[in-house]
């Protein structure tokens, strides 16, 4: 393990703080996937990005991401409808494309000199989306009363592919597009499934091909895996504990605070750590 923290952790981070926030970024998507909290997985980004630089946080979320997936869709299996589904994924395939361009271009270049940037890309993403998360109720009341076309299929599917191969980040982005089609609660959360399924499994091989993704980092993933199963279990026993309200509240403050110190570049966990 020593390996394994000494070539994923950013210099000077302790070992068990870089394992525990780790766990828990994956543990928080194991408590979003199982249904309670659903916006809560928007935090496991920045939270790694506190301990980790941004390309293999990006490289080790995305296969825990594809096995979250595909447990997701065995649920819903039958609850799909094709159509809109294309309608998004299809030009998320474009932006796909274009994130594992700029991936390419940044590693070409030296992944260091972009670190900034993309820490900052992030910072802004997560902001945005813990405010949407936050006034989700009142985005989706909007939505319901438009029905969006083909036009908005292509740009919302475009944005969604970029911001999710660079940053995980497409949630609300495909959320808003799939509920204006009034698909009704059990289709919808189905049909944002198999979206997410196949937007991540397409994800894969670019993210081989730029060399994100490795045996080092499928490597990696193993230790974090049971993460997931556990985050499920605690997803079911925090709905009966306390308020999803109170949860994704302090979720999305939470995701606000680290998203501005990615923004500013103020890294509290690399400032503590230097005066240990």
């Amino acid at each position: 393990m020593e390996n394994f923290w000494t070539s994923y952790a950013l210099p000077g981070i302790p070992a068990v703080l870089f394992w525990i926030l780790v766990s828990i970024g994956v543990l928080i998507q194991g408590i979003s996937k199982s249904g309670f909290a659903g916006g809560a997985g928007i935090i496991s980004v920045p939270l790694m990005m506190l301990v980790m630089p941004p390309d293999k946080v990006a490289a080790t979320l995305l296969p825990i991401l594809v096995l979250c997936d595909l447990n997701a869709i065995y649920i819903h299996r039958k609850n799909k409808i094709w159509k809109p589904i294309m309608e998004i994924y299809i030009p998320a395939i474009i932006g796909i494309l274009i994130g594992s361009l700029m991936w390419w271009y940044m590693g070409e270049n030296g992944i260091k000199e972009y670190e900034k940037l993309l820490k900052q890309f992030v910072g802004v993403i997560a902001i945005i989306f813990a405010l949407y998360i936050t006034g989700k109720e009142s985005s989706m009341k909007w939505v319901e009363q438009r029905s969006f076309g083909v036009r908005t299929g292509i740009i919302a599917g475009i944005l969604a592919g970029i911001t999710s191969t660079l940053a995980h980040a497409a949630g609300p982005i495909v959320s808003l597009f799939l509920f204006s089609k009034n698909l009704g609660k059990t289709l919808f959360v189905g049909t944002v499934a198999w979206t997410f399924t196949l937007i991540n499994i397409t994800k894969l091989p670019f993210y081989i091909g730029v060399g994100l993704i490795d045996w080092s980092v499928l490597k990696f993933d193993i230790f974090l895996i049971p993460f997931i199963p556990l985050g499920s279990f605690m997803g079911v026993w925090l709905h009966n504990k306390i308020s999803e309200r109170t949860f994704n509240f302090v979720i999305m403050t939470l995701t606000i605070i680290i998203g501005i110190q990615l923004l500013t570049g103020i890294n509290p966990i690399e400032v503590v750590t230097k005066h240990l």
